[in-house]
């Protein structure tokens, strides 16, 4: 029986592993979107491994936003080795599958730590088979794509990961013995602060199913002294980093709304994270949730009503040994919830990819709870084999049905197209996903509709420095250079302390030959962002030029290259001829570039680029098909090509 019962669970483990896997098939290529602009695009520490002490005592090197900065070195740290990895270029591929690759390890030693939780309970033959559904459950929940395909929510997801290594390691006496499970424990933290919510999670656990005592006070004090080196080091270290590593820069709360308003309209928010736990049809990357004035709403009370009922079954089952596993589940939910739904207001009021962590208690409550009945009809399921191949077929159906789920949301991820036009859907009164999904519009030269979206922003919030910022490059791109300005003017009057507003500022008098009043707003970017890779690249340019006094970038490039006739050189002066709108020397000198290193895809792209701009749309579709096939993930050979496709339509 023991080796049928093996042979079982290693058969439906590789049903669940490839169903896992056939969901998660094509999220390698997804993008990088919200903070992994500013975390890694933009992020010059992440660009050299030698930064690696920097990491853990600099906490300025995890974000090129200031406001941003977070201390999690871990995270900046895998940032750094995918970058490495990806041949020092910005290739998600690399990214996505070190995520995943964590993410199936987690999902494995969630496995081994159900069945111990579910031993403790019951001692039954099913409580493998009871674990793997769970774990099953979890892995291919829709929800969870919401964190995986995120890449700078990596923090979520290896936090996690750590946080379920320590406890399974603290339910081992001898790692326990020998404080082997802190590790995991400590790493955890420094990818991010919330793992020290493992610690009321710890003592949950121990008093639970570890204390024996008579009384609820001896019980208490037995769990405090079991898991008072998790206790001190969780304590320790959190203030440590929050007093000393953490910039006073970072803004992590939003001081500007009610701290009791915000935790009631939480209850709510609650009851939506639960309903997409059972049905995640409504998954949104960035839902529009406001907040909910009044102590007596609908909704509100609505919630609290839910809340109280599950803390009433968590009592309940808490009293029966044999129910303890879901007592369990339903308060690691809530305490997981608690760093974002507690009186300490965020500025985003939800988001569906904060369930990674609290999901799992809730699938382990769920699943237990669905065992514990199966298991007393066990006799009618024993003596039916139409019955006991029901209940398998339902199993793996539910199962495949959220494999599927999440299938269609890494579809979703695919593209920053596909990507905020499912937000505008979703959540139509979200500025950042109108404004996105116009920079996704603006980026394949849609530029009437682009437009329309950042008006619609800006109706919304009329001070959102990014979209006016994005207004201004629209508005420059249509030609339309005064008010193109006076937007990127307004970008740094809403955001002064936002270094893309002087980038982009910056950039766009570089376009317009200003050169010296482009480097003034490039230096400034710098000085609020001292690893803004970008405006720190394109600042060296202007320095040259403005301190030469050319009004050309031509000059420049030619003196370049008949100083060193290199294939960057030859590449550079592409790039000033096609600036200069001389597009026949800008073709010549991409393919002088060619000559001297015929796989580089940039070359490409400036032909394609150039022959657009003559018309000759068959050629540039040539060329850009050339640079992508180089370069498979070169998204701005893609725009382009987008580009000399929709011109040859309408030629």
């Amino acid at each position: 029986m023991a080796l049928n019962k093996q042979t079982n669970i290693i058969l439906m483990s590789l049903v669940i592993m490839t169903l896992l896997f056939l969901s998660y098939k094509d999220h390698f290529d997804n993008g990088f979107y919200f903070d992994d602009s500013h975390v890694i695009v933009s992020n010059g520490a992440i660009r050299d491994l030698g930064n690696i002490a920097a990491y853990f005592t600099d906490a300025t090197t995890f974000s090129s936003l200031p406001s941003n900065c977070s201390y999690r070195p871990i995270v900046t740290l895998m940032d750094a080795i995918d970058y490495r990895l990806a041949g020092n270029e910005l290739n998600p591929v690399y990214f996505h599958a070190h995520i995943f690759f964590w993410y199936i390890i987690q999902c494995v030693l969630m496995f081994f730590l159900f069945r111990n939780i579910i031993l403790k309970a019951v001692k039954h033959k099913w409580s493998d088979y009871i674990a793997l559904f769970a774990v099953g459950w979890y892995a291919l929940h829709a929800a969870n794509a919401e964190t995986i395909n995120y890449i700078s929510a990596r923090s979520d997801s290896f936090s996690t990961l750590c946080i379920i290594a320590t406890l399974l390691l603290f339910q081992e006496q001898k790692t326990r013995k020998y404080f082997i499970y802190l590790i995991p424990l400590v790493l955890g933290i420094y990818t991010k602060q919330t793992t020290v919510m493992l610690y009321p999670i710890l003592c949950l656990y121990v008093f639970l199913f570890e204390t024996k005592a008579k009384t609820l006070f001896d019980g208490i004090a037995t769990t405090l002294k079991q898991t008072a080196p998790a206790g001190i080091v969780v304590i320790g270290i959190f203030i440590l980093n929050q007093q000393y590593l953490t910039p006073e820069s970072t803004v992590s709360s939003n001081t500007g709304v009610d701290k009791w308003e915000y935790f009631s309209t939480q209850w709510y928010i609650i009851t939506h994270y639960l309903k997409n736990f059972f049905l995640p049809i409504d998954l949104s990357a960035d839902p529009d949730f406001v907040m909910i004035n009044g102590m007596m709403s609908l909704k509100k009370m609505f919630g609290l009503l839910i809340i109280v009922i599950m803390l009433s079954v968590a009592y309940k089952c808490y009293r029966q040994k044999k129910t303890r596993p879901i007592s369990f589940g339903i308060l690691w939910f809530f305490i997981a919830l608690l760093p974002t739904s507690s009186f300490v207001p965020l500025f985003q009021i939800a988001n569906d990819h904060r369930t990674f962590f609290p999901y799992i208690g809730l699938v382990l409550a769920v699943s237990h709870g669905i065992g514990l009945i199966l298991i007393k009809q066990e006799f009618k399921f024993l003596k039916s084999t139409l019955t006991r191949i029901s209940i398998i077929g339902i199993i793996f159906t539910a199962l495949a049905a959220y494999g599927y789920g999440t299938y269609q949301r890494n579809i979703i991820w695919s593209s920053g197209e596909t990507l905020w036009h499912d937000v505008t859907v979703k959540s139509p009164n979200n500025a950042r996903g109108l404004m996105n999904y116009g920079n996704a519009l603006m980026a394949k030269g849609s530029y009437e509709e682009a437009l329309s979206y950042f008006q619609r922003t800006l109706a919304i919030t009329p001070k959102y420095s990014y979209a006016h910022v994005n207004m201004g490059v629209l508005l420059g791109a249509i030609g339309k250079i005064e008010d193109s300005e006076a937007h990127f003017k307004k970008g740094i009057l809403y955001g002064p302390n936002n270094p893309e507003s002087f980038y982009f500022y910056g950039k766009w008098l570089f376009r317009e030959k200003r050169f010296l009043e482009s480097k003034k707003m490039l230096e400034q970017a710098i000085v609020i962002s001292p690893m803004h890779t970008n405006a720190k690249s394109l600042l060296e340019q202007v320095g040259l030029l403005a301190g030469q006094g050319v009004k050309s970038g031509l000059l420049f490039a030619l003196k370049n290259l008949e100083d060193n006739p290199n294939y960057e050189n030859y590449l550079n002066l592409s790039l000033a001829y096609y600036n200069d709108k001389n597009w026949e020397e800008c073709i010549k000198a991409a393919q002088k570039a060619l000559e001297l290193n015929p796989d580089d895809p940039s070359a490409y792209n400036n032909i394609c680029t150039a022959y657009i701009q003559m018309g000759r749309y068959e050629k540039a579709i040539e060329n850009c098909n050339k640079a992508i096939e180089l370069s498979p993930n070169y998204q701005l050979a893609k725009n382009n090509l987008n580009w000399a496709l929709k011109a040859k339509q309408q030629k």
